[in-house]
């Protein structure tokens, strides 16, 4: 029998993409905490909550369905219309 290696690397090339505009400050922007349901995320956003908003910023809470699938398309436009910042909670 042949063993064949397969490498968990992904080897195809991507052209780069510019990373988007980064805001000077938090103060006065509103910020969706996005917890995608792996173990203690919302630990993670609730500590991350409390110091967006001692920084000024407004926040909300969004929620994937499941961690190990793609957010919804209404979360994901709820998040879109309401959100100048998001963090996204992959604590484990």
């Amino acid at each position: 029998m042949t063993q064949r290696y397969v490498s968990p690397l992904d080897d195809r090339v991507r052209t780069p993409e510019p990373l988007a505009t980064r805001p000077a400050g938090i103060e006065g922007l509103h910020v969706t905490l996005l917890d995608i349901r792996k173990n203690r995320g919302s630990e993670l956003l609730d500590t991350m909550e409390e110091l967006l908003r001692d920084a000024g910023a407004t926040t909300s809470r969004a929620a994937k369905e499941i961690f190990s699938k793609p957010a919804a398309a209404q979360v994901i436009d709820e998040v879109a219309a309401r959100a100048d910042l998001v963090v996204e909670a992959l604590a484990d």
